[in-house]
């Protein structure tokens, strides 16, 4: 197996860093999960403000881990398991034989060697960038669903400390958008902003870097955290792809994974699991058609997208309609009030966090009805 990136490694990635229940989940799968969690900052709660800023916490099993550390920890296992690495290479085309996907060929524009990889099954995994996915014939929407930016602050580890739980805000200034505040380890904080296109209303502020700036200055707890800064880096954006939108899912000889296939969650922007998951569930339709006839691994990209399908599809909905539903003030609102004062709520929006609920239970006018009486 040859993993090729267009950086080299180390190397830093707009990410919220948030580990959740089901990026854990796959991690525990790849045997991973104590080396990670051993880096990085633990916790057992998730605060959800509203927008008229009271908060509920929710239980659960979450950590946080900058992605240039985390990313390359997942990079030197699978060297450590014998793939090969190569960096940083640029891609440039794909190969195709007989219409069949048979690699890539890709640059490094340090030196401008340019090799070409062939391979019996390829992996796309190259995020929300639609260059690659227009390259090989995958691309069904240009534009991504939703834009995000944040920053690195370092505060004191005292100060630090006291942060024992991730924070994401759905403040009035950013609906139908939010924030999160994420503590990360070494007094770390990742702050940051995103916002959604396809809902029908926008936030106050449109663009991103005043939005960020919006919720830095006025969401008190992002205004506390940036009082005690000593170091703020410059803000870094990546557009996302949500809901399980975008591209096709695989080609003969070709498979999508992560961002790249619309894995990330339209209700929180998080795609780190899925991305793993995604790409466990491609390893594992990769080695079923290697141990069949030689033929077989042309229905590779059938049974992942089979397997995909079912697995995600309808929770991907799900959590779109739930979008839709907290992107009003009113509904998130009610919901965080009903959360701190009824169990059915707590349950339902726990059970989010863990893939234990449908969304569609509560965001409803019937799930609506029971968290009141419940």
């Amino acid at each position: 197996m040859v993993l090729v990136d267009k950086h080299a490694f180390p190397r830093d990635k707009a990410c919220g860093d948030a580990l959740l229940p089901d990026a854990l989940k796959a991690l525990d799968r790849l045997e991973l999960k104590p080396r990670v969690l051993a880096e990085a900052v633990r916790t057992s709660r998730l605060r959800i403000y509203a927008p008229d800023r009271t908060f509920v916490d929710l239980g659960g099993e979450f950590a946080c881990l900058p992605r240039y550390l985390f990313d390359n920890l997942l990079r030197e296992a699978a060297v450590a398991a014998g793939a090969q690495f190569a960096s940083p290479y640029r891609l440039v085309t794909p190969v195709f034989d007989g219409g069949l996907v048979s690699g890539a060929r890709v640059r490094n524009d340090r030196n401008k060697d340019e090799i070409v990889i062939r391979a019996k099954v390829t992996v796309l995994a190259t995020g929300a960038a639609a260059g690659p996915l227009l390259l090989f014939g995958v691309c069904e929407h240009r534009r991504p669903f939703a834009v995000a930016a944040r920053v690195y602050v370092t505060t004191d580890l005292e100060f630090a400390s006291r942060f024992d739980f991730l924070c994401i805000s759905y403040d009035r200034l950013l609906c139908p958008g939010y924030g999160w505040i994420f503590p990360g380890p070494d007094g770390v904080f990742n702050i940051g902003v995103g916002y959604f296109y396809d809902v029908p209303s926008r936030p106050l502020v449109s663009n991103l870097r005043t939005l960020l700036d919006v919720f830095l200055l006025h969401f008190p707890l992002a205004r506390e955290v940036m009082e005690r800064a000593r170091s703020v880096t410059a803000p870094k954006g990546a557009p996302l792809r949500t809901a399980m939108r975008g591209a096709t899912l695989s080609q003969p000889g070709l498979l999508i994974v992560g961002e790249a296939a619309g894995l990330t969650y339209s209700l929180s922007g998080e795609g780190i699991g899925k991305a793993m998951e995604s790409g466990l569930i491609a390893a594992d339709a990769i080695g079923e058609a290697l141990g069949e006839s030689p033929d077989a691994v042309l229905h590779a990209g059938q049974r992942y997208r089979e397997r995909l399908v079912a697995e995600f599809s309808e929770r991907f909905r799900a959590y779109e309609i739930a979008q839709r539903w907290i992107a009003t003030p009113g509904v998130a609102n009610f919901l965080a009030w009903r959360a701190r004062r009824g169990a059915y709520v707590r349950r339902q929006l726990e059970g989010l966090l863990t893939e234990t609920s449908d969304p569609r239970d509560l965001f409803s006018a019937r799930g609506l009805i029971l968290s009141l009486a419940r």
